[in-house]
C-alpha cells in the first residue's frame, strides 16, 4: 500500500479519520475498514502507475501517499455519507495527477521502463516482445 493508517491519521487527525472509519459506532477506529479502503485507493493507483513503472514500486514518493490518502479518505466520507466537497476536490485532483502521471506528463522521479527496450523481464525473468504493428492510422491514411 501506498499509505497506512497512520498516514491517514497524520495528515487529517482522528477528528476527521474516527468518524468516518467508525463503522460499528463504537467511538473507536475500526482499522480494517481504514485499511480496506487504503488498499482499494492502492489498486485504482496501480492501474494508472502500472502503465508507466514496474509494480510494486520499490520506493514510495510522498506524493504518492498523500494522493492514496486523498482517495481513501474521500470513499471513507462517500461511504459514510460525509463527503465533502473539499475531500471530492481532493479525489478529483488525486485522479488528474494519476492522469498526468499515466500519460507521462509528469515524473514521480523514479526508475520508469523505456520505449528503446523491446520488452523487460517481468518477476519471473520473462521476456514479452510483439511484432510491429502491421496496420495503423498512419499506414493506412491514403486508403
Amino acid at each position: 500500500m501506498y499509505a497506512t493508517v497512520d498516514d491517514m491519521l497524520a495528515r487529517y487527525g482522528e477528528d476527521v479519520v474516527y468518524p468516518l472509519a467508525d463503522k460499528d459506532e463504537d467511538d473507536t477506529l475500526d482499522e480494517e475498514v481504514a485499511e480496506r479502503s487504503l488498499n482499494d485507493a492502492t489498486g485504482l493507483m496501480n492501474s494508472y502507475l502500472g502503465t508507466r513503472y514496474s509494480l510494486p514500486l520499490l520506493e514510495v514518493p510522498d506524493l504518492l501517499t498523500r494522493l492514496c490518502v486523498d482517495i481513501a479518505l474521500y470513499w471513507l466520507a462517500d461511504d459514510a455519507g460525509g463527503a465533502t466537497e473539499e475531500k471530492r476536490q481532493r479525489f478529483e485532483d488525486a485522479i488528474q495527477w494519476l492522469e498526468n502521471i499515466a500519460k507521462g506528463r509528469v515524473e514521480l522521479g523514479l526508475d520508469a521502463p523505456t520505449d528503446d527496450e523491446p520488452g523487460s523481464p517481468n518477476d519471473d525473468g520473462m521476456v514479452f516482445t510483439s511484432a510491429e504493428r502491421l496496420f495503423s492510422r498512419a499506414g493506412l491514411e491514403r486508403y
